[in-house]
C-alpha cells in the first residue's frame, strides 16, 4: 500500500454548462478539453458525502435503533484570485452549472487521458465569496455549490 498526499498527485477540472458531460458515467477526453484545469488555482476543496441514520425504534425495545437515511452534500474549495486574468473567479458566478472531475491519482501536471478513473459532481454554484482579507496574505475566495446528483465516483474516461 503506497500513501500519497493530493498535493501534485490530484487533477480538477471544471466542465461548464449543464450538458457539458453527456454521461457522467463515461466523459469523454473532448468533453473535458471543453473545461479549465482548475488544480493551479486551488488551496483546498471539500467534497463531503456525509450521510445520516434515521431513526427507526418502534415499542417493542427500549433500543434506539436506526436505519441509514440520506447522504451528500455541498461542494466547497477554496480558490486563488489573480490580478491580471482572475480565470477561476471568472469561473464561478452564482448559479452557474457546471461538472467538478477529479482525478486522484496520476499527477497534477499530466492531462486527464482516456481509461483514467474520476468522480464527477454535477453543480450549481450557491455562492462566490471573497475571503477575508489578512495583512500579509494571498488573496482567495471560497466557492460552495450544491451538488444536483449523486456523484459518480468511478467513472472511466472515454
Amino acid at each position: 500500500m503506497a500513501r500519497i498526499i493530493a498535493d501534485g498527485e490530484v487533477r480538477i477540472h471544471w466542465v461548464p454548462g449543464a450538458s457539458g458531460i453527456a454521461n457522467v458515467a463515461a466523459p469523454t477526453t473532448g468533453e473535458l478539453a471543453t473545461g479549465t484545469n482548475i488544480t493551479p488555482y486551488l488551496s483546498s476543496l471539500d467534497t463531503p458525502l456525509d450521510g445520516e441514520a434515521t431513526p427507526a425504534a418502534d415499542l417493542s425495545s427500549a433500543y434506539n435503533s436506526t436505519v441509514a437515511g440520506t447522504f451528500g452534500s455541498n461542494v466547497s474549495g477554496d480558490l486563488y484570485r489573480e490580478s491580471v486574468a482572475d480565470a477561476a473567479w471568472a469561473l464561478f458566478p452564482r448559479a452557474t452549472e457546471g461538472f467538478l472531475v477529479i482525478r486522484r491519482f496520476g499527477g497534477s501536471t499530466v492531462a486527464i487521458a482516456a481509461a483514467a478513473t474520476v468522480e464527477v459532481y454535477k453543480l450549481r454554484v450557491i455562492s462566490r465569496s471573497p475571503a477575508t482579507l489578512d495583512r500579509g496574505s494571498v488573496q482567495m475566495f471560497n466557492m460552495a455549490a450544491a451538488v444536483q446528483q449523486e456523484p459518480t465516483m468511478n467513472a472511466v474516461v472515454v
